[in-house]
């Protein structure tokens, strides 16, 4: 925003792009306010009690939404009700591909949802469509496999634009601050599309591990995932997203962070020495 003292609202911000976001922000000068279950003043998706002093002198929000369903467009018109000028929404990549494989609406899917109610607002509005992120080897779903040293996913010889999430927070920062962005969609990606193995080759060849990619069936993973106990309608979801990307309907690049930062983003095998210095998979 022009005035460094306005109010930048963060969302989700223990999370993976959220932390970055907050600290790029801070650091650049603005005044943030990190909100999550957890902070001081809370912020729940699905507790409206919360909502109004999250929102509270706030010019411009950056909003992370949880997976599961909740009130998207209820939570907008708070924002809207408190005087927020600005709404920047983190989606995913072509996400209606996905709610058609799964057959649902933009309600059924959270960051979905959030991207429609903001489209739908009265306020200047930007979406992030970002690829699947490069820290979800580091941090996220995929770390307790390549700490093992064997990941097995239905994905054939899919290729995949992951994205570093520092580059998403980046972009975000640029958004939530500068002019020019409003009413744009931009689909956010790393600078090359990688299979699965060639990712994993990156951070064995970063990290000096030995580390194993198994392509395996769906039906295959999905047995998996249910002697692990994990809910059908979750295996579901995640046989459809594996299918989407099979398919490859998100498999291209993107150029949403170049538009935004005029430089190309992050290479992967970049990020996974980077990864690896900082001890991402030292445990």
């Amino acid at each position: 925003m022009s005035n460094e003292n306005e109010i930048i609202l963060v969302t989700g911000a223990t999370g993976k792009v959220g932390r970055r976001l907050t600290a790029n922000l801070s650091e650049a000068g603005h005044n943030v306010r990190a909100v999550s279950r957890s902070t001081a003043i809370r912020f729940d998706w699905h507790d409206e009690s919360t909502w109004a002093a999250a929102f509270e002198g706030v010019a411009a929000v950056y909003l992370i939404p949880p997976d599961e369903p909740f009130l998207a467009a209820a939570v907008v018109a708070a924002a809207e009700k408190a005087g927020v000028r600005r709404l920047v929404a983190q989606s995913g990549r072509r996400i209606h591909v996905l709610a058609e494989a799964v057959g649902v609406g933009p309600e059924a899917i959270g960051m979905y949802a959030i991207q429609e109610a903001v489209q739908a607002s009265g306020v200047e509005w930007t979406v992030l469509q970002a690829n699947n992120f490069n820290q979800n080897f580091s941090e996220g779903d995929m770390l307790e496999a390549i700490l093992a040293g064997e990941l097995f996913l239905p994905v054939e010889d899919t290729v995949e634009p992951f994205i570093d999430v520092e580059d998403i927070a980046a972009v975000a920062a640029a958004v939530l601050t500068e002019g020019g962005h409003g009413g744009k969609v931009y689909e956010l990606s790393g600078p090359e599309s990688l299979t699965f193995p060639a990712a994993v080759g990156a951070i064995a060849r970063a990290t000096g591990r030995s580390i194993v990619f198994q392509d395996v069936s769906p039906e295959d993973y999905a047995g998996a995932l249910r002697a692990e106990g994990l809910p059908e309608d979750l295996v579901f979801f995640l046989d459809a997203m594996y299918r989407v990307m099979r398919e490859g309907k998100i498999g291209d690049v993107a150029d949403g962070v170049e538009q935004v930062l005029g430089r190309k983003p992050v290479a992967f095998a970049d990020w996974a020495r980077r990864a690896a210095e900082e001890g991402a998979w030292s445990k």
